[in-house]
């Protein structure tokens, strides 16, 4: 099957590798427009037909997601939590929830992205208030898994697979039957059990959820400037080792490794953008040592910034 992750991969999220222990840039939110005002959703392919796992490092968007792992695993990275999705499965992530996700080796799943908005009813109807009330509800976790054990997984897989086929149709009746698959999709996922949600995270696991949102945001405001440990470990409330083991965890990169990852791809741009000094541009981006952003330029990048703005 040929590789169809670049449509995902590089257009929608720009932060993904196959190469074990290296994990490209993270924007903790996706700015990515999914479908359009009108018709908010898409669905995203992923195969992966070598061994090595994929990583997407933290992030969150406005829009639900609903995931299905079609073959191999997919590890999806809540907070502090882990959960490993074998196929078959579907798996519900609600609004701006942040999360990370690791793909085995040799995988074929889908992504699917969805304003839930776009099928509430103009007349109130309390099951699907309550389903797209849950898709908006960080607070509380959804159960939000259906596999091939679950009573109406068959009939989940043949509403996912319609819309999959329709979703990019500019024809309006083809738009519709989508809408209705979705909610279709949706209240046999409640049948399933999936919306039965409990409150699993303590008000300081969300105070902490959102401290840590905070703090990408902040690295990213300030990424030009000096960062330490220190400084970013007193955001969190944490002493500097646990900040280094938790942040560790959460994005599988060290505190000084995320930094330099984001200060690299916001300099990339820089460079392919225009005719600016590399120099500057690295001085523009918190490195001031010319000799040690041409390193890590290159280890991310495979070529010297020069030859990278040659070849864009």
């Amino acid at each position: 099957m040929a590789d169809i992750r670049l449509h995902l991969e590089q257009s929608l999220l720009h932060n993904i590798t196959t190469m074990p222990n290296e994990l490209a840039t993270m924007a903790v939110r996706e700015d990515a427009k999914h479908g359009n005002t009108t018709f908010p959703i898409e669905v995203y392919p992923s195969v992966v037909e070598d061994n090595y796992p994929v990583y997407y490092k933290n992030h969150w968007h406005q829009e639900a997601e609903i995931i299905f792992v079609e073959k191999g695993s997919l590890t999806v990275n809540i907070n502090s939590q882990s959960i490993v999705l074998n196929a078959d499965c579907f798996y519900i992530l609600p609004c701006k929830l942040a999360h990370s996700l690791v793909k085995s080796g040799k995988s074929v799943m889908w992504f699917m992205v969805f304003n839930p908005e776009m099928i509430r009813l103009a007349y109130y109807d309390p099951m699907l208030t309550k389903i797209l009330d849950a898709l908006q509800d960080t607070s509380l976790q959804i159960k939000p898994i259906s596999s091939k054990k679950s009573k109406y997984f068959e009939e989940e897989k043949r509403c996912y697979n319609t819309i999959r086929e329709l979703v990019y149709a500019k024809n309006l009746t083809e738009r519709l039957l989508v809408k209705a698959k979705l909610t279709e999709l949706l209240v046999y996922l409640y049948q399933d059990g999936v919306f039965n949600h409990t409150e699993v995270n303590t008000s300081l696991e969300q105070v902490r959820a959102q401290k840590f949102k905070e703090l990408i945001s902040w690295i990213q405001d300030h990424h030009s400037g000096p960062l330490s440990i220190e400084d970013a470990a007193s955001r969190m409330n944490f002493s500097n080792a646990y900040f280094c083991r938790f942040f560790k965890q959460i994005t599988h990169m060290s505190f000084t490794e995320f930094v330099n990852d984001y200060r690299l791809t916001q300099a990339c741009d820089d460079i392919m953008q225009g005719t600016k000094a590399i120099a500057d541009i690295a001085a523009d981006h918190g490195f001031d040592n010319e000799s040690y952003f041409f390193r890590l330029f290159k280890k991310k990048y495979g070529v010297t910034p020069l030859k990278y703005r040659k070849q864009s």
